[in-house]
């Protein structure tokens, strides 16, 4: 009978951590890097790849090239982010203070690429912020940085 008991209480456990996961406030975009006024990568992040159609690589950092980007190949987990779009990014002075925690992102693999934005920067540049489509909850995993 214990063992059923815990069984139950495992399943139960379960139950109520999946609703939890599912509306977890992750974000739906990830950074590829930053790119400056002249069309160059400073820096292009390692472990991201940008794909146009047919999966031809993208390596350009103009916004003609970029605006092509279908799919993005991750070989390292890439963090999750808001998406700020074409807005400016947000100062680190007005965002409130967060202790180092394990941080939401997706794991490695193809994910589909619904928008490419371009927030600015307050000095030089900007960032090149991928909008993730139909990202499933299994593909998000937790980091620690």
């Amino acid at each position: 009978m214990p063992l059923f008991r815990l069984l139950l209480t495992a399943l139960a456990l379960l139950g109520a951590t999946t609703p939890a996961l599912a509306q977890m406030n992750v974000g739906q975009c990830i950074v590829a890097g930053r790119v400056t006024d002249k069309d160059r990568w400073s820096p292009r992040f390692e472990g991201i790849e940008l794909l146009a159609a047919r999966g031809r690589v993208v390596t350009s950092a103009s916004r003609e090239a970029l605006s092509d980007v279908q799919q993005v190949r991750l070989t390292r987990p890439a963090l999750l982010t808001r998406c700020d779009g074409d807005g400016a990014v947000a100062r680190g002075d007005d965002l409130p203070r967060v202790e180092k925690e394990p941080q939401p992102a997706v794991s490695p693999g193809v994910v589909e690429v619904e928008r490419v934005s371009f927030p600015r920067l307050r000095k030089g540049g900007e960032l090149v912020e991928l909008r993730l489509r139909a990202l499933p909850h299994d593909r998000v995993v937790m980091v620690r940085q």
